[in-house]
């Protein structure tokens, strides 16, 4: 059984002048770069996206529901935001492609009936597979817990 930890960013919220750098596909992560930050904002047709906790909030709430739509396991979500995570398995044949892509969509659909079509998230993403148990524990136990934002976990069916 696949199990994934997704994430998407808010769109325009991670350009390449962050002081922790930024990452290029296939290039890892590169140091912070000013002029690539100016060119990424010439090019984006949106102001950036900031993922306030209502709108987390919303995010998990719909997450919960397209797991349950979806056949997926929805273990964690975390917010920040800039970003969510989405700590997920699935018994299926999907690919994490589609699986992801469906999770992005119905997100987005929730986001833009709320508060207005624009772009809410950028165009692809991240994606982890959890390598094993203990990987598992640590994502559950420490990495997601520690960000700022709104979290759902399985089992406590509840915000934290």
């Amino acid at each position: 059984m696949p199990c994934y930890l997704f994430t998407l960013h808010a769109y325009g919220s991670w350009y390449p002048d962050r002081p922790q750098g930024y990452v290029v596909r296939g290039q890892g992560i590169l140091p912070s770069d000013a002029e690539e930050a100016r060119r990424y904002r010439q090019r984006a047709a949106h102001a950036p996206a900031t993922l306030e906790a209502a709108q987390q909030r919303a995010i998990i709430a719909q997450a919960v529901e397209a797991a349950a739509v979806l056949g997926c396991r929805l273990h964690f979500v975390a917010t920040e935001p800039t970003h969510v995570h989405l700590l997920v398995s699935w018994s299926t044949q999907c690919t994490w492609a589609c699986v992801r892509k469906s999770f992005k969509k119905a997100l987005t659909i929730r986001l833009k009936g709320q508060l207005g079509k624009r772009p809410w998230f950028s165009e692809n993403g991240s994606r982890k597979r959890v390598t094993d148990q203990d990987h598992f524990d640590y994502l559950v136990g420490k990495y997601l817990p520690d960000h700022s934002g709104w979290k759902w976990c399985e089992g406590r069916g509840e915000f934290l």
